[in-house]
């Protein structure tokens, strides 16, 4: 997504710059500005052709590719010793391929492993002795790799290097008047730029995204991990935060201090002083880099000067208080960004205190200063801090403060709208009665399947904790509930309604600065005057999930769009841990069999990485030599339309026509595709056969599919995307628009070239022969909508 800030670049534009993307770099970069064409850009960055090293074979230290994919379906299957002895004596026995194959047993692919796993940055376990509450030493464990070890890796990465983003950048988009700057990368936002600003000439900044929380190891949630992120912000967000090398990386580990400390008082300020402690290792690993800087040779063979900084702090509230250094929901000043007292964080002031590392530290030391007990403690809990020192002060150019970011999935999803309209929409459906129940439940079951969105056949009679399903059911709900919730601004009912539209206009129109200030303040509003109305059944609105988000534009502006410091990629990778722990451990003292296994699946990572760039040179220079035409490949990465599921038998004209017998959409199908035809040649002046009309006959033959993908240029971030395609009124207060149905035997043929992206409808229960477009699946239909909606004069 990106974000806009409507801010004029350059007023002086030629004729030819309509859509051009303007490229300014920062001046310390001695890089002119640059205009790309539109078209050049949507396509994104292709990789860069090089030439791998080929006097190593890329599986080594494995003896041959067939080794290293056994050793590899091994660790995948968590095999045990006597498992993979029993199974090589199989595999000899009917061994007749022509490639090596040099495993004979367990202990070999062991060694094998073990060779090969200095390819990537290894764990460390260090024990780490604190004092506790009751003044005896407590020992913890931490394990971290480091951070600096593992981001050189990446620099001189061959495939990975090249995408590397070192110098910041302000990206400007043409919309036929002037150039409009415009957010998307962490590495086009402010913050880079300032802090670049205040680097030596030469200097680089590396910019670092940690991302930590507890994560459920076993079934029932008794086991628990503790596991550190690290995205590296410098790359493209489709492989930082993607899979594999280049992708989020596991570089630490951290103890969950158990019960039986929890007693005894004090116990919160132990708790997050053993966290500071523990996670100040990790840190340690590029705390003087980011001070005086370190030239690193890079993937080109140039040598760059980088300063490390940390840049996001992704994380659930938990977690941020610990950063924060407060005491939790509870106290005075509850938000870890802002100093808004408890009793106002249902408002949205236009101007509040923010916290700094240097205004919290000077209340530690007022505090420290006081001459008795009594009087530090209260100076403390009037401002809802612990009295630790805070471990990100070692990082230069990092302020704690400033990296914690707003977070979308515990935030919104999760928390806005499953712990409070969800559940007051139930409890307002349940008012209604079983047969209200049902018809919701029944019109969540009718929504059409979708690419990449949940279908609910039993939506209202679960209980939901995956934060990818509640945000699938708000962008349904208002589409489901319009004919049960009806059109009366008095009730209740369709006064949630209105606040729920209003929410979801709030989460996809986030990402625009312009216009996201009064997005929220109409969602507010409403908020308002429904708690009013349902003063009487007690619910608590001043709610701390709701007040975040007003800091959400002052983190876009500093840091990219919300995807950037969103936890729901993150928490994607408990799955994996979850399963290294049930495969590979013996469920006692887990965290090293873990991380050992997680580093060698990086390992294998590395290995397939260096297998594909070998096999696709080799594929090239085959290519090459034999004269072979590339072209085709290069169309075939960037196609616009492309069909799929095809039906093996063709089918006549005659046959298809026979269809409009049952279903009137194929009458005259062969007139109306003569017609089409002669109209293509005749828009694109190109010349017809002979000189001849097109005039197929009914015993010409016809190929069928019933599957289209189709690549778009989004009008969000203007890069390329897909969808999938399987074979006009407005309501004033939901902002919905509806399509009228037309009769099947009007139904038109047309290019698939003409598509130019898809849309979900959806029955309009409330006025037969119309559909509602369903325009909250993602940011860039809603936009398209709004703007079908401007252009007809709606707003």
């Amino acid at each position: 997504m990106n974000a806009a800030d409507d801010s004029e670049v350059n007023n002086e534009v030629a004729a030819d710059d309509l859509n051009n993307i303007q490229i300014e770099y920062h001046p310390s970069a001695a890089i002119p500005s640059q205009k790309i064409p539109f078209t050049e850009f949507t396509r994104g960055h292709r990789p860069r052709a090089y030439k791998p090293d080929l006097s190593t074979d890329p599986w080594y230290p494995f003896q041959s590719h067939l080794d290293f994919e056994f050793a590899e379906l091994v660790l995948e299957t968590a095999l045990n010793k006597e498992q993979v002895n029993h199974f090589l004596k199989l595999l000899k026995s009917v061994h007749s391929t022509t490639e090596a194959f040099t495993i004979n047993e367990y202990n070999d692919i062991q060694n094998t492993w073990k060779a090969a796993s200095h390819c990537m940055t290894a764990f460390k376990k260090e024990v780490v002795c604190i004092d506790g509450v009751d003044g005896e030493p407590h020992k913890f464990v931490m394990y971290y790799c480091s951070l600096w070890d593992w981001v050189c890796n990446l620099l001189k990465h061959p495939n990975i290097g090249p995408h590397f983003v070192v110098d910041v950048q302000h990206l400007s988009k043409f919309n036929s008047s002037s150039f409009i700057h415009f957010i998307d990368e962490p590495w086009m936002a402010d913050k880079l730029w300032n802090i670049q600003s205040k680097l030596p000439p030469d200097g680089k900044v590396l910019l670092f995204i940690l991302y930590t929380d507890k994560a459920k190891l076993s079934s029932f949630g008794r086991q628990k991990g503790y596991p550190v992120v690290a995205h590296l912000a410098n790359l493209p967000m489709s492989i930082w935060n993607g899979e594999g090398i280049g992708g989020g990386h596991v570089v630490g580990w951290l103890p969950i201090i158990f019960k039986e400390y929890s007693g005894k008082p004090q116990f919160a300020n132990f708790k997050n002083a053993v966290w500071h402690e523990l996670f100040r290792k990790l840190l340690q690993t590029v705390e003087k880099k980011s001070e005086t800087g370190c030239w690193v040779n890079c993937w080109d063979g140039v040598a760059r000067h980088f300063f490390p900084v940390i840049l996001i702090l992704s994380a659930d509230y938990e977690e941020q208080a610990v950063m924060a250094l407060i005491c939790g929901v509870k106290l005075n000043f509850p938000c870890p960004i802002c100093l808004i007292p408890c009793d106002h964080i249902s408002e949205f002031p236009a101007q509040c205190e923010l916290r700094t590392s240097e205004n919290v530290l000077k209340a530690l030391r007022e505090a420290c200063s006081q001459d008795t007990l009594e009087k530090r403690e209260q100076i403390l809990i009037q401002q809802g801090l612990h009295d630790i020192d805070s471990t990100f002060t070692v990082i230069a150019n990092t302020d704690v403060y400033h990296a914690l970011s707003w977070d979308h999935l515990h935030a919104n999803f999760t928390g806005k709208f499953g712990d409070h309209l969800w559940a007051e929409l139930l409890r307002i459906l349940d008012k209604a009665g079983h047969q209200a129940m049902a018809r919701v439940e029944k019109n969540f079951s009718e929504m059409p399947h979708w690419h990449m969105l949940n279908h609910f056949e039993e939506a209202l009679s679960i209980s939901y904790t995956d934060g990818q399903k509640l945000e699938d059911l708000s962008k349904i709900v208002v589409f489901a509930c319009h004919n049960i919730l009806l059109q009366n601004m008095k009730k209740e009912g369709y006064l949630l309604l209105c606040c729920l539209r209003a929410y979801i206009e709030f989460d996809l129109y986030m990402n625009s600065l312009a216009v996201g200030w009064e997005v929220v303040s109409t969602f507010n509003v409403l908020m308002q005057k429904y708690a009013e109305k349902t003063d009487n059944t007690k619910k608590n609105w001043n709610f701390l999930k709701n007040h975040t988000c007003m800091h959400v534009f002052d983190d876009i502006k500093a840091k990219g769009v919300t995807r950037n410091f969103n936890t729901k990629p993150n928490e994607k990778m408990h799955g994996p841990l979850k399963e290294k722990y049930q495969k590979h451990t013996n469920f006692k003292n887990v965290a090293q069999q873990i991380l050992d296994v997680d580093h060698l699946k990086a390992v294998s990572e590395l290995i397939h990485c260096r297998i594909s760039d070998y096999e696709a040179y080799m594929e090239t220079n085959m290519q090459s030599t034999t004269g072979s035409n590339t072209n085709n490949a290069e169309h075939e990465d960037f196609f616009h339309v492309r069909l799929g599921s095809q039906i093996k038998q063709p089918l006549t004209l005659e046959a298809i026509e026979q269809r409009g017998m049952i279903d009137k959409s194929f009458m005259q199908f062969c007139m109306k595709l003569n017609k089409l035809l002669n109209r293509y040649f005749e828009v694109t002046q190109k010349p017809l056969l002979g000189g001849k009309c097109i005039q197929l006959q009914v015993n010409h033959e016809i190929t069928e599919y019933q599957y289209i993908k189709v690549n778009f240029e989004s009008t969000v971030d203007w890069c390329q995307y897909t969808d999938h395609l399987c074979c006009y009124d407005c309501d004033v207060h939901l902002n919905l628009w509806r399509a009228h149905e037309q009769p099947w035997e009007s139904a038109e043929i047309f290019s698939v070239k003409s598509i130019i992206c898809s849309a979900l409808l959806y029955p309009d229960h409330t006025r037969p022969g119309k559909h509602l477009v369903v325009d909250t699946i993602d940011t860039d239909i809603f936009l398209h909508v709004q703007m079908m909606h401007k252009a007809a004069g709606h707003h």
